[in-house]
């Protein structure tokens, strides 16, 4: 019973101590966040590197066969084959898409490609198209039927889309 029941308490931490492991800290700090920086820079190097999924439906727009609404001031009589593009002013990948459908409906007589820009005035038409996501394609032929349809991130996957609906392939799946 002699014991004394006092603890020891440790030294305080000295100043000279404290300032070290405080800068330690803050180097170790700042290199994770360079480290946390090289790694999202990756991943931006991966995602321009992957290629897109093609075209797909992704849950929205008229089925393959169903008729197509009318178009305000158009006729799907007037060329055998309707590409009707919804894109949105805010759409990036809709800017640079615009010009490369453009091109395509210069390569080929029987086909013409209508650009519904998200606005206002046009949300009837997004709607009646069941379209929310841009940039979205619709195949339509002359007899006003869907023939293809689906998100395209790019010229090659319309010139896809174009090339199956002009064949009245069915199969392709997202198409």
């Amino acid at each position: 019973m002699g014991h004394s029941t006092a603890r020891e308490h440790p030294e305080p931490m000295t100043g000279d101590i404290w300032v070290i492991s405080y800068i330690a800290l803050w180097v170790t700090v700042l290199a994770l966040a360079l480290a946390v920086l090289a790694l999202l820079r990756q991943i931006g190097v991966l995602h321009a590197r992957l290629r897109p999924i093609g075209v797909h439906p992704a849950g929205e727009g008229l089925e393959v066969g169903d008729t197509a609404p009318p178009l305000p001031d158009y006729d799907y009589s007037s060329k055998s084959l309707t590409l009707v593009a919804f894109t949105s002013p805010t759409c990036t990948i809709c800017a640079g898409l615009v010009p490369g459908l453009q091109a395509i409906a210069s390569q080929y007589d029987d086909l013409d490609v209508k650009i519904v820009d998200h606005s206002p005035s046009t949300s009837a038409t997004f709607l009646a198209f069941n379209v929310f996501s841009t940039p979205y394609l619709t195949a339509v032929s002359s007899e006003g039927l869907v023939r293809a349809r689906g998100v395209a991130n790019s010229v090659e996957q319309a010139e896809i889309m174009v090339a199956a609906a002009r064949q009245d392939v069915g199969s392709l799946g997202a198409l």
